[in-house]
């Protein structure tokens, strides 16, 4: 009988620590987090497979590191960035979802203002510290470009429709530059950037924001997205590094394929639904997608063993989301019914 009470305590205990775990998920919005660390990832193994191979990169710090060093200090800085951004939005929205998502943590309570700012300036000083210390001095820039870029969409960019999808893209880039700012190899950089402001541009849409996209705002996207593109394009000729030479051009069928993958499963799974609720759908596979075009171009690269790793991630990754979702009451359905 005592054992069964203490077990008891035990767990009451326990229980405000699981809620609390819960609630920083749910305002970090970890669940989608998963493809901003892909993006990390993809760049890292590429890193140290050239640096094997060809001796490339052999000044970089990820090249010198043991792959699960590596892997752990980009999960790190990724996570944090991610976090960081997340929360800044929810700190900075906490009068707009009082009113119209007050399931929001800090409009419903579970969690305070001033907690919420703790959070968010401890995940980018973490972020910060690891990518400086770990991942080398270089790093630094990036991700404090990449900090800068979250502030700057969450305090004006958004506002302006046409610009804050440019940010948005622009932040995905340069993420992906956090472990080797000196990258040739800047296809996967350009594919993750138009993927990421194609899924802003559509979120926009589907949840018919306000400001809305008006076609000249389309017209002015469509600008920056060619001249953006120009610029990746161009520095990657400037550095030598356009396209590997050892291999084919029809191996970028892999990404291809994963391209038409994903704008297929995009167009089936909304396909019965609109508004807000595809909107979701879009974020959630698009998310999913980041880690499957890393394994694409793994593939590609000849890469094969890195690029089962980042699969099966892709697809834990996807469940664990899917979990972590249904448990935190995110996926729109009573909990009496779950």
């Amino acid at each position: 009988m005592p054992q069964r009470m203490n077990g008891r305590r035990g767990m009451l205990r326990m229980r405000p620590l699981f809620v609390k775990f819960l609630t920083a998920v749910r305002l970090t919005r970890l669940t989608m987090a998963f493809g901003a660390v892909s993006d990390v990832w993809f760049v890292i193994l590429f890193t140290q497979a050239q640096a094997r191979a060809q001796g490339k990169y052999e000044s970089i710090p990820v090249a010198q590191m043991s792959p699960f060093w590596a892997l752990l200090a980009g999960a790190v800085v990724a996570i944090g960035l991610f976090a960081y951004g997340a929360a800044l939005n929810d700190i900075l929205d906490v009068r707009h979802d009082s009113a119209f998502s007050p399931h929001r943590p800090i409009p419903a309570g579970l969690i305070k203002l001033g907690q919420a700012i703790v959070v968010t300036v401890g995940a980018l000083i973490i972020a910060v510290l690891v990518a400086g210390v770990w991942l080398g001095t270089l790093a630094l820039w990036p991700t404090l470009l990449v900090a800068a870029g979250v502030l700057f969409y969450n305090a004006a960019g958004r506002y302006i429709p046409a610009v804050g999808v440019v940010t948005i893209g622009l932040i995905h880039g340069v993420h992906m530059l956090i472990p080797n700012a000196q990258l040739c190899f800047l296809l996967p950089v350009w594919l993750i950037m138009t993927h990421a402001m194609g899924i802003a541009a559509a979120v926009h849409l589907l949840e018919d924001k306000r400001p809305q996209m008006t076609r000249r705002g389309l017209a002015v996207l469509g600008v920056a997205w060619l001249f953006w593109s120009g610029v990746i394009i161009a520095i990657a000729v400037w550095r030598g590094g356009f396209w590997p030479s050892a291999k084919p051009l029809w191996v970028i069928g892999w990404p291809a394929a994963a391209v038409v993958g994903f704008i297929l499963v995009a167009r089936f799974k909304t396909a019965n639904v609109s508004g807000p609720a595809a909107a979701e759908k879009v974020k959630r596979y698009g998310a999913m997608w980041q880690a499957l075009y890393s394994a694409a171009w793994l593939m590609a690269l000849g890469l094969t063993r890195q690029a089962a790793f980042i699969g099966v991630f892709a697809i834990a990754g996807f469940a664990a989301m899917t979990l972590i979702r249904e448990i935190t009451g995110l996926s729109g359905r009573p909990i009496a019914y779950r």
